[in-house]
């Protein structure tokens, strides 16, 4: 009897704790607007202040798509809409590895079998590294690869993964996180390998569809022809519509396009723990495993293609996505039910000094969900941009005061004793600098032509400096000649 009386009494309690979750979720909810109204004032205001042309956010509360707004036009000047298309940079990376994690789950792949389980072929410069390297390792960036491979002119993942056999890894595998995206290249050759079927094709089928992702793609013209926002680079803070083309070779780390309408069904897929509308897409147990961070790094730890860190408080699971043109993140709060998509067309090929406008704007919005005051939206883009480009004028004038010196000198000759001493000492160092610029794209692994694409204000200044560069080091050879060293 007493165990019935306590059995009922727990049902009640539970039954009446349930509604009060029930009327705290109605009470929250009916809050959104309001929030989001101000959500939508933040987001218009630091896109304008940072003069981004274009950008997708969504808002995702548990199993559905709660807000969306879109800022700015596509490629055919319409409207962006939710299904608009961006590319996701190393967002990307998330979705490669939900692809492992399928073939994990289906018994295909092990985590911690070495990579040459499944890529007899796979080498490094060192041959104890490339024998121990391991797919849990790749996952979480503690391989020891480096960031930046030389490209050359590679077009296939095989290409890449052929290529780090030159490459020698920074670190022993294992011993720490160092993010580096050849670590996902290698994971989407794997998943090549592994299903038989090209990486393109396998997330087509295997992720884009069950989960009702109609506007991604891993083919830039069909993204084009479906809606595509057109990417912009920024030259002295001012966006300008970018040239780049698409990364066919680097889609698993990369080069994937999706829309925030689409990336809203992924995040409610791994808050509602793998389940969709349709049944159940990932295990709870791989959910869990896909977002628990494995390898600590500066502020967070790195788990399976995302993230995790605290946002707002509390936990948070995110990653961001940064190519010359295009730049977002995304953001779970899995204990709150909430997601957030950001996606924007405008980056640059050189390292941004601030902290980019999509990857703050959805922690902001993050945050605010949880309870967090909503920041005043300040920036300081356009101040920075100004201070950048006063100091590429500067540069250059004091490089042309240099010139005019040279070149007054060489009309008038100087017999100071030492002259010729200082014009050869001067020329060395003018010829060292001049070699400096024509290989700085290379040691940020870049090519000149990225650099010219994604970076035009930076390649036409160094064009401009190592032009005035040149000129003064003939001038310096003439004041040379005139003082006799060449007869």
């Amino acid at each position: 009897m007493l165990k019935r009386v306590g059995l009922a009494t727990l049902a009640l309690a539970s039954l009446a704790s349930s509604r009060s979750m029930d009327a705290q979720v109605s009470q929250d909810s009916a809050t959104w607007p309001s929030q989001f109204a101000e959500i939508d004032r933040y987001a218009e205001a630091l896109l304008r202040a940072d003069r981004v042309p274009g950008a997708s956010i969504a808002i995702v509360h548990r199993d559905r798509l709660v807000h969306l707004r879109n800022f700015g036009v596509d490629q055919q000047e319409r409207a962006i809409t939710g299904s608009t298309s961006f590319v996701l940079g190393s967002m990307s990376k998330s979705i490669t590895a939900v692809a492992v994690m399928q073939l994990v789950e289906r018994g295909k792949v092990v985590l911690d079998a070495p990579v040459r389980t499944y890529l007899p072929g796979f080498r490094v410069a060192s041959a104890d590294s490339g024998a121990t390297i391991t797919v849990r390792q790749l996952l979480l960036h503690t391989s020891g690869l480096p960031h930046a491979v030389a490209r050359g002119s590679r077009r296939t993942l095989a290409d890449h993964v052929e290529a780090l056999r030159t490459v020698a890894p920074l670190r022993e595998p294992g011993s720490a996180h160092a993010y580096a995206s050849p670590n996902y290249l290698v994971l989407g050759r794997i998943v090549e390998a592994v299903s038989g079927q090209p990486f393109g094709q396998y997330v087509e089928q295997n992720i884009f569809g069950p989960l009702g992702m109609r506007s991604s793609f891993t083919v830039r013209a069909q993204a084009i022809s479906s809606g595509f926002a057109s990417g912009h680079v920024y030259a002295f803070g001012f966006p300008i519509t970018s040239t780049l083309g698409g990364e066919p070779d680097r889609l698993p780390t990369a080069g994937l396009m999706s829309s925030a309408e689409d990336l809203s069904r992924f995040l409610a897929m791994f808050l509602q723990q793998g389940r969709t509308g349709s049944g159940q897409f990932l295990r709870p147990e791989t959910v869990r495993h896909i977002q628990t961070g494995g390898a600590p790094s500066d502020g967070f730890s790195y788990a399976f293609g995302w993230r995790e860190g605290r946002i707002g408080g509390i936990r948070a699971v995110h990653h961001g996505g940064i190519v010359p043109d295009f730049r977002g993140k995304m953001v779970m709060l899995p204990d709150a039910g909430w997601g957030v998509v950001v996606l924007t067309n405008a980056s640059s090929a050189i390292p941004w000094p601030l902290t980019p406008t999509s990857h703050r704007l959805a922690d902001d919005i993050a945050a605010r969900l949880v309870g967090q005051p909503m920041p005043r939206a300040e920036s300081r883009h356009q101040l920075v941009f100004a201070l950048i480009s006063a100091g590429m004028g500067i540069l250059l004038l004091m490089q042309l005061r240099t010139l005019v010196r040279e070149l007054r000198l060489a009309r008038q000759p100087s017999h100071e004793s030492g002259a010729t001493r200082r014009a050869w000492r001067a020329i060395v160092v003018d010829v060292v600098f001049l070699i400096g610029i024509t290989l700085l794209p290379g040691f940020v692994g870049l090519r000149w032509e990225d650099l010219f694409s994604g970076g035009p204000d930076l390649a036409w200044w160094l064009v401009a400096m190592g032009s005035l560069g040149a000129m003064t080091v003939v001038g310096r050879l003439v004041q040379l000649k005139r003082l006799g060293v060449f007869g």
